[in-house]
């Protein structure tokens, strides 16, 4: 095991990257707190977004920020990601529904809708590096 990289370590321990893994329970998280079964106020983190032309009905707004640093909130890091799920998982009844069908998603498309969260976020603290 100590030779090989950790790409295939993880293959050969049939594990998820530790980026899909704390992608994962940023996304359950959330969903605890949108459906209740976490004692705290989801508008002290969340704002419902007014706009439902497409995708699932618990869309939530994306705060604009100056400051790089919110960008790494939870609050402001798993909107993006949380938009983009198809109904039928954010839907769910209960949190163990929630997990399973977070799971039957193809780990391609939650890398995919994390790079680009991460492009955005790159993108964003260059433009305020080069302001100075």
């Amino acid at each position: 095991m100590k030779c090989l990289t950790y790409k295939k370590c993880l293959s050969a321990l049939c594990l998820e990257s530790l980026e899909l893994r704390r992608l994962k329970a940023d996304l359950i998280a959330c969903f605890k707190i949108l459906r209740g079964f976490i004692n705290v106020i989801p508008s002290d983190f969340f704002v419902w977004s007014s706009c439902h032309t497409r995708g699932h009905s618990m869309k939530l707004y994306y705060p604009d920020s100056r400051v790089t640093v919110r960008h790494f909130f939870f609050s402001v890091r798993v909107v993006q990601i949380w938009n983009k799920l198809p109904e039928e998982v954010v839907s769910a009844s209960s949190v163990s529904a929630f997990i399973s069908r977070l799971n039957s998603m193809h780990v391609s498309f939650l890398m995919f809708c994390f790079s680009a969260v991460c492009f955005f976020i790159y993108v964003s603290f260059r433009a305020v590096v080069s302001a100075f």
